[in-house]
């Protein structure tokens, strides 16, 4: 088991928010989105360590079709 998690901050459009929570639904355990933070608009996912790759792949794949960008990922704190 993972024992690190990173927070993966995510520029997509609120009415994009729920087709991307029913694509990620898909994959089981792969990820947890949180919420979009009010201050800079972007959609927090926290995601651990062995997943980190492939999510940032997938989250490339799904670009251009909600489009959305992975504006940065960074170590969680431990704070959810």
């Amino acid at each position: 088991m993972s024992e690190k998690e990173y927070d993966v901050y995510v520029q997509i459009s609120k009415k994009e928010v729920h087709t991307l929570n029913y694509i990620l639904e898909a994959e089981d355990n792969l990820i947890n989105v949180r919420h979009i933070d009010p201050a800079s608009g972007l959609l927090k996912i926290i995601v651990v360590d062995d997943s980190l790759e492939d999510v940032l792949k997938l989250l490339d794949s799904l670009k251009d079709e909600l489009n959305l960008k992975v504006v940065k990922y960074e170590p969680n704190p431990g704070i959810l």
